[in-house]
């Protein structure tokens, strides 16, 4: 019993990427769905952003609670920065692709970013 448990235990890496490959095949096709039916994916990027922060905020304010750096306008503008470029851009782009083109294509592209950071280094 205890080998089996060793080799389960010895796939868990490879049972989380198989995990998240499965979930963004889900989104994938939620997307897709959400752009042919005609929905803005502009608002939907936006509620995603919402609901994820909605989730975060309460587990980091009560995580952080007793270490609460300086807010300084520096700070701010360099999240907003961060925000702005970081997440939505590359999910509005992401999104506007797949809307464009087919979810398997976007798949794919997806997981070619390493190799094209690589060329690029």
């Amino acid at each position: 019993m205890g080998k089996i448990w060793d080799a389960i235990d010895g796939l868990k890496p490879t049972i989380m990427m198989v995990m998240v490959q499965a979930i963004m095949t889900g989104v994938n096709v939620f997307y897709k769905l959400a752009a042919n039916i005609g929905m803005s994916l502009r608002v939907l990027i936006a509620y995603r952003f919402l609901f994820a922060a909605a989730c975060l905020v309460p587990i980091a304010l009560l995580l952080e609670r007793k270490e609460k750096p300086k807010l300084t306008w520096f700070v701010l503008c360099q999240a907003f920065l961060s925000a702005l470029f970081g997440g939505s851009m590359a999910q509005n782009f992401y999104a506007q692709s797949l809307a464009l083109t087919s979810a398997t294509f976007a798949a794919a592209m997806i997981n070619l970013v390493p190799a094209f950071t690589f060329v690029l280094a």
